[in-house]
């Protein structure tokens, strides 16, 4: 509290604000501070908790917080006088633990630099458990390598912990939905069991299935749709992936894969060349969309790659 004995622990040696007596966060609208406080007035009205001291003693602080909070001019003097912001959010969205973790890492820096204007470009899709999944337009994608340095990764991780209250991670995404993010997930879940499956081949054993074969002609497609969903997760996975050199490095392993995906089906039994140089073409196209190169230009790269027998 402002003063006096009304001031009590909220733990971690910070006293208990107006707003925690309130359970809101910081950026609580009027109708926020409205609704909380007629919830714990119902709760702590002595006609309904009865006249016990401690309950009369915390209905009393309920009203003084609620009489400083929902008056503009007091709640903004009051809220000159606390230190920092309260953590961690009492009532964390997404939007709201990014917001707060991108304010943490400018107060800590010396300067505003390219970090700072990556994480405010960053939209925030999803928490998915402890996965804070993000995405940053295209025209500002460029400025994804700066949160993917090892130190700046260390920032926002440590931001996002002090604000959540629990260790949280960020994965960024080329998506831009839910929906984009259940379809990756997906598609890396199929990839994850089509390798175990390979694995297992390889070794003499039938791999375990607990679903029907697809159709032949969606087991070819979907070796095309797990590598397109891999050259996504694997470009934002890509340290420095700012610079012309890492691009290019991984273009060359991208293309590798491209080449082993068409040898297999090359050969398998729903082979089908037309399906096979559409799908190829359809790879190309979104590596290009990726890494901002013509298809036309990697195709003729990758046919020489293939021809000197590099990939």
């Amino acid at each position: 509290m402002a003063h006096g004995d009304s001031r009590i622990s909220a733990g971690k040696d910070r006293p208990m604000t107006y707003y925690d007596v309130l359970n809101l966060d910081r950026d609580a609208t009027p109708d926020d501070v409205r609704a909380s406080y007629h919830d714990l007035a119902r709760q702590y009205h002595p006609d309904v908790a009865g006249q016990d001291p401690k309950v009369t003693q915390r209905f009393a602080l309920i009203n003084e917080a609620y009489r400083i909070l929902s008056d503009q001019q007091r709640r903004y003097q009051y809220d000159r006088t606390l230190p920092q912001k309260s953590y961690p959010l009492r009532h964390p969205t997404p939007q709201k633990i990014w917001k707060e973790a991108t304010d943490v890492v400018l107060i800590r820096s010396d300067r505003f630099g390219p970090l700072n204007q990556a994480m405010q470009a960053t939209l925030p899709i999803c928490l998915d458990g402890s996965l804070l999944v993000l995405t940053i337009p295209g025209s500002e994608r460029h400025l994804a390598g700066h949160m993917e340095t090892a130190a700046n990764h260390n920032s926002i991780t440590n931001a996002l912990e002090m604000v959540y209250g629990q260790p949280v991670e960020f994965r960024l995404i080329d998506g831009s939905t839910l929906e984009d993010w259940e379809a990756l997930k997906a598609a890396e879940a199929r990839a994850k069991a089509a390798a175990t499956a390979s694995r297992n081949a390889q070794r003499g054993r039938a791999a375990p299935t607990t679903s029907a074969p697809p159709s032949s002609a969606r087991a070819g497609e979907g070796a095309w749709d797990d590598l397109i969903q891999r050259i996504h997760r694997s470009y934002q996975e890509l340290p420095s992936r700012q610079y012309p050199q890492s691009k290019a490095r991984f273009a060359r392993e991208m293309m590798r894969l491209m080449a082993r995906t068409e040898e297999d089906l090359k050969y398998a039994e729903e082979a089908n060349e037309e399906t096979n140089e559409r799908n190829l073409a359809r790879v190309l196209e979104r590596l290009g969309s990726v890494i901002d190169l013509s298809p036309v230009f990697l195709a003729v790269i990758y046919e020489s790659l293939k021809r000197s027998g590099e990939i």
